[in-house]
């Protein structure tokens, strides 16, 4: 296929990720469970650093509203997190990343570098270990105790005593 055409395919491809991890073709939500997951699954970042997802050998851009990744549940273990992704995909979570954003939203930094956004559920799997303090919140995990900084957007999110 002639690069420039495949190109305007990429750029063109109409699909959106809202800030609650739907995905969107054109405007209309995608809602068959397969093809969210499958979507989800083939998230990645474009050489250009735009997010990405590929199905098969084929890929699109996706414009993202918010974060691309999302933490669907969360499990405390011991002063550590454990998260599963919308891939399915579990993960360590450190929990001194997690940070609070627009709307109340809780975000984290995922092992590989990249910020994620706590489902609902999964923020309030939390809810038992985060306390007030100081005018702010703490999530307190076995003996330790994380305060919860600001979600600087897309820039790397840090606790506030970072």
């Amino acid at each position: 296929m002639d690069e420039e055409l495949l190109r305007r395919l990429r750029e063109s491809s109409g699909l959106r990720l809202d800030r609650e991890g739907r995905f969107f073709h054109q405007g209309t939500p995608i809602e068959h469970a397969r093809t969210v997951a499958v979507l989800h699954q083939g998230l990645h970042r474009a050489e250009d650093g735009r997010w990405a997802t590929r199905i098969g050998r084929d890929w699109g851009y996706v414009d993202v509203e918010d974060a691309a990744r999302f933490v669907r549940r969360v499990e405390p273990r011991g002063d550590r997190l454990r998260g599963q992704l919308a891939t399915g995909e579990w993960v360590e979570i450190d929990p001194a990343t997690l940070a609070a954003g627009a709307d109340d939203a809780l975000y984290v930094r995922l092992p590989d570098g990249e910020r994620a956004r706590l489902t609902r559920a999964a923020q309030l799997s939390l809810a038992p270990f985060v306390a007030e303090s100081g005018g702010g919140f703490e999530l307190r995990l076995s003996e330790r105790v994380f305060p919860i900084g600001r979600d600087g957007g897309r820039e790397p999110v840090r606790s506030q005593d970072a």
